[in-house]
């Protein structure tokens, strides 16, 4: 039993409105001073606006049509920079980071690997240049090394030198 103290709350209830039919909207009009009564007024109806992209950017230093880039660009430090995805049997990617670049194929082989840390790098492919200064060419397993700081060729059995071109102290 309730007691003459206590209140009873009820639910206030909220008459149900008419949803805005053909493009019209509803809108309350200010009531005038000393409160007057509302009443309905109409919005006319508006266009969302047009999504505009830009398809080509031309400026001083890029431009998309002719898809170059004409000026320098400053790089900040960051992690890593990866250019495209790798998909396997679709697409290969290049990562460039602090500790070196790799390449991989289409089929997830590594296509060329530079090691930023030792200088080491790794072709799958050909290497093809105009001119190569080195020291030495080791070709296989040590069995055929191109010296240009001693100026000879030697050819090596696994066990003995077998050809040597050039000069080679005390030798035969």
């Amino acid at each position: 039993m309730a007691t003459t103290d206590e209140k009873v709350y009820k639910p206030e209830e909220i008459p149900e409105q008419p949803f805005p039919g053909d493009g019209e909207q509803i809108a309350e009009t200010a009531p005038a001073l000393g409160g007057g009564v509302l009443s309905q007024g109409t919005v006319p109806a508006k266009k969302f606006p047009t999504k505009r992209v830009a398809h080509e950017l031309i400026a001083s230093s890029l431009n998309t049509k002719s898809r170059k880039i004409l000026a320098s660009f400053e790089f900040t430090p960051s992690g890593a920079l990866q250019i495209g995805k790798y998909e396997n049997g679709v697409s290969g990617d290049v990562r460039i980071s602090p500790n070196g670049i790799t390449a991989r194929d289409s089929a997830g082989l590594t296509t060329f690997s530079i090691d930023g840390t030792t200088g080491d790098a790794v072709f799958k492919g050909s290497i093809q240049s105009g001119s190569l200064i080195t020291g030495e060419v080791i070709v296989g397993n040590n069995n055929i090394i191109l010296d240009g700081e001693n100026q000879r060729i030697i050819i090596n059995d696994g066990a003995n030198d077998r050809v040597l071109i050039g000069y080679q102290l005390n030798g035969f």
